[in-house]
């Protein structure tokens, strides 16, 4: 058993501690400017504007973003912690892809060996789950008891909003900016076949064949407005078919850092403390479900931090310790953490489940296109 194992057992049992994870963060080409998600409306997610525009804080990926990155890392190194599998056409997804995880939609809208999801045992046991009687989830899917879940629809089955299995996300962190100064963005578009003019001049099938217009030919058709609805054939603008320059123009977007970039997060071991896993071990399930998360932050300070264009970051210091309740901080050195993961893998390998394949139903089928 590893050090790191030893040191997060004891703050496990204690019962009273957190893992406290604080990295700060550089742009990889060395310089300030970033640009953090846009949201509706070309708006980044900044608090107001001070006197001289500038704005004290920037979230450069939310806590959710930031979630599913470290899911995918998980995913990547120990995709058997992910049993449960969705077959749609040639992609395979599990919980550790699912928005909503063992609770998600796409499970929902699934067949297991012919039977509708939610008539199959594992389904009704994943249902019938509770935070003291949790050993369903730590079976079939781990990951929603770190990073969260919400049984809202009793997978296909209504019920009392009361009663619906909500688990707070037990790993939340974002990654940041402070003291940003919004910037403007040029937009242009070259054309190198000199293509030119505003006018509606093409026609659009409904299979995006392109053709020109000629009134006698195609007589009254509607333009394509602003907001696309849909209706074909239709004339269009060179511009609505990606052709034709663009005129330079500048657009708010981006944000220069004077301050530091940073990300901060937490593993909450009391959090994880409620869930009851008999048959079993409480404290090695615990240990598990931690060392899953500070593996996937690991990969992710490593190897996942090229968040977007203008956005790739390095980590220039990581500081990840655990904070027993009025004691001193004990640093954690992740060095050993894919160890320390796999141990404990091998410790409640009995209680993991073997992969388990779905297919998508004819409804999910559809939706995809593959009817």
């Amino acid at each position: 058993m590893t050090q790191l194992a030893d040191t997060l057992r004891s703050g496990i049992t204690a019962g009273d501690a957190v893992i406290r994870i604080h990295a700060t963060l550089e742009t990889g080409a060395g310089n300030a400017k970033v640009l953090p998600p846009t949201y509706v409306g070309g708006k980044h997610n900044m608090t107001a504007a001070r006197t001289d525009g500038s704005s004290a804080w920037c979230s450069l990926d939310s806590p959710a973003s930031v979630a599913n990155r470290i899911e995918a890392a998980i995913r990547q190194g120990y995709p058997d912690l992910a049993p449960l599998r969705v077959e749609i056409g040639q992609r395979t997804l599990s919980t550790l892809d699912m928005p909503h995880r063992a609770f998600d939609a796409i499970l929902r809208e699934s067949r297991y060996n012919g039977i509708p999801w939610s008539e199959t045992e594992i389904s009704r046991a994943l249902s019938a789950a509770t935070p003291a009687n949790a050993y369903a989830l730590l079976r079939h899917d781990p990951g929603v008891l770190l990073f969260g879940g919400w049984d809202s629809t009793k997978l296909g089955q209504p019920t009392n909003a009361a009663k619906q299995l909500k688990l707070p996300a037990a790993l939340s962190c974002e990654i940041t900016a402070t003291d940003v100064l919004p910037l403007k963005r040029a937009k242009s578009r070259i054309d190198p076949l000199g293509i030119e003019g505003t006018e509606a001049c093409l026609v659009e099938q409904a299979d995006g064949l392109l053709e020109p217009y000629d009134e006698e030919i195609h007589g009254e058709l509607p333009i394509r407005p602003e907001k696309d609805t849909q209706q074909y054939p239709r004339r269009i603008k060179p511009s609505h078919a990606n052709l034709g320059n663009v005129a330079p123009d500048l657009l708010d977007k981006g944000v220069l850092v004077r301050g530091e970039m940073r990300l901060d997060g937490i593993i909450d071991l009391r959090r994880l403390a409620r869930y009851g896993f008999a048959p079993a071990d409480d404290v090695e399930a615990h240990l598990l479900l931690a060392l899953m998360g500070l593996y996937g932050i690991d990969a992710l300070l490593r190897r996942g931090l090229d968040l977007r264009r203008d956005c790739e970051l390095i980590a220039t210091q990581v500081d990840i310790s655990l904070e027993p309740y009025l004691a001193d901080s004990i640093p954690l050195d992740l060095n050993g953490i894919a160890e320390a993961l796999s141990d404990q893998i091998d410790i409640l390998r009995d209680h993991i489940a073997e992969p388990i394949h779905l297919e998508a139903n004819a409804a999910l089928k559809r939706l995809e296109g593959l009817d």
